[in-house]
């Protein structure tokens, strides 16, 4: 190995435990929760639930079934993380996928012969694009198992080792098991093999050459791996469903917003996304129709939606790296200085990150779950029916599953359930009929909208209302119990 070389993997290292440091934040996704709570439920009960198993919704839906079974896999090896390391476990478990998610990137730059510049230049970006994509969920699974199916389709390009192409169905059997993003995955398959078959029938005048059956018979398979999960074809009109659903779930949930509306949150990927406008003529050649073709179809499926983005940048990256240096092929510093600028900077950058507080977190923030208040139901053996944000439902079905039934939680396995929920939170007229109606014992209520500061009516209404007390409060919000409720 020379020095060159050398310095190129010092900075690669430095770049990736940089990322890896700025991934490892606390635990703060709402839906861990209920994640963990159906992982434990499948492995105690050994089945992969058909009804909600937590009792808060019919679920006999498209959208509910989906979500019962599409991540079955995904939320049983996340409960198994958490049952055998607890929190700090599931931290290091989710930076880990992110970094390595952030190798595979370099690997297929340099697969492509991509000079160190613009692998490690695409790198960092990509890994900024990703940042606020640090959920724990299964949604990590999708990221790695699309990560490591391009890295098998590009170098089965270079190297023509048809076991990689063999390897890829396998990937997709098990990513159609962690999480539902498969279905995202088999369309860029289909647009990456569709491009190669034409490549080659453009070629060598005829379609059917032993390339492109190869190729073919893998999508196929690929496809056929989608019914073979529990729930088969749903999941596709599960997604199309909350594309496309009247009721408005996209407007609650942040991570339907699409990237115009949180362009500030979404900042580095728009960058990323100027760079991949920038590189489109470098895809104008035969060879490299099949890049350019993934990277504008996933592209503009990343613009409809937030939670697409991780998608769009870790698919697109090394394309976009390599269609750069062919535009730009004469700006190439030396590389002992650009891997030694990477370096500096990514040990700037940690360092900064540790003076901050800002790397290798442990726990969860303070005041993101109301820890009190189930400290307090537990301690004075409240139960019941409780009313709660419904970014609480997850935390309560997880630390209170035998002493409270929830009204609604981050699922939301029927989506018509929004509507009341939100009336109450509002104390509209129809919140207040929707409340007494559903004869609640407990309510646990934020002070307001996290987003935009806004006040819920509903903590003075029930300060002021005779039958409720508040029992506890703390910085997450207020608990209230119905004066008529007797412990339980």
């Amino acid at each position: 190995m020379n020095k060159r070389s050398r310095l190129e993997y010092l900075a690669l290292a430095a770049l990736l435990v940089t990322f890896f440091g700025y991934f490892a934040v606390k635990v703060w996704d709402i839906d861990f929760w209920w994640h963990i709570a159906a992982g434990r439920n499948i492995l105690e009960s050994g089945a992969i639930p058909s009804t909600d198993p937590f009792g808060v919704y019919d679920a006999s839906s498209v959208k509910g079934q989906t979500v019962l079974k599409s991540a079955w896999l995904g939320q049983v090896l996340l409960y198994s993380v958490f049952r055998w390391f607890d929190l700090d476990g599931i931290i290091l478990f989710r930076a880990g996928v992110l970094t390595l998610c952030l190798a595979i990137v370099y690997l297929r730059c340099r697969i492509a012969g991509t000079a160190s510049l613009y692998g490690l230049a695409i790198t960092a970006l990509a890994g900024l694009a990703i940042l606020q994509h640090t959920g724990e969920r299964p949604q990590l699974f999708s990221f790695l198992c699309l990560a490591l199916i391009f890295l098998l389709l590009d170098s089965f390009i270079v190297n023509g080792r048809r076991w990689q192409l063999y390897c890829i169905p396998l990937v997709m059997l098990l990513w159609n098991n962690a999480h539902g993003g498969a279905a995202l995955g088999i369309v860029a398959l289909g647009l990456f093999g569709a491009g190669y078959v034409l490549e080659h029938r453009l070629a060598e005048g005829c379609i059917n050459t032993p390339k492109n059956r190869l190729m073919a018979g893998m999508i196929i398979l690929s496809a056929v791996t989608l019914v073979l999960a529990p729930n088969g074809l749903e999941t596709i009109k599960g997604i199309i469903y909350l594309q496309s659903s009247p009721i408005p779930i996209r407007e609650r949930t942040s991570e339907y917003a699409s990237p115009w509306e949180v362009w500030q949150t979404a900042l580095y990927y728009w960058v990323f996304m100027a760079a991949a406008l920038l590189s489109l003529p470098g895809f104008l050649k035969r060879e490299y129709w099949k890049q350019g073709g993934v990277v504008i179809a996933i592209g503009a499926i990343s613009v409809t939606a937030y939670r697409y983005i991780p998608f769009f940048v870790l698919l697109a990256a090394p394309y976009v790296a390599g269609s750069l240096e062919r535009m730009l092929r004469r700006f190439r510093p030396p590389a002992g200085a650009v891997n030694l600028t990477v370096l500096i900077i990514a040990l700037a950058l940690l360092g900064y990150g540790f003076k901050q507080g800002r790397v290798f977190q442990h726990g969860t923030p303070e005041n993101r779950f109301p820890t009190g208040a189930v400290a307090f139901i537990k301690a004075n053996q409240l139960g019941g029916k409780i009313f709660s944000s419904m970014n609480w439902g997850g935390y309560l079905i997880w630390n209170l599953p035998d002493r409270v039934s929830v009204f609604i939680d981050g699922r939301v396995l029927d989506p018509e359930r929004l509507i009341p929920y939100t009336h109450i939170l509002w104390t509209t007229p129809d919140g207040q009929r929707f409340f007494e109606q559903e004869n609640f014992d407990l309510a646990l209520v934020p002070y307001g909208n996290v987003l935009t500061g806004e006040r819920y009516p509903l903590v003075d209404y029930l300060k002021n209302h005779p039958d409720w007390q508040a029992v506890y409060q703390d910085a997450a919000g207020y608990l209230f119990v119905r004066r008529a409720s007797s412990a339980r």
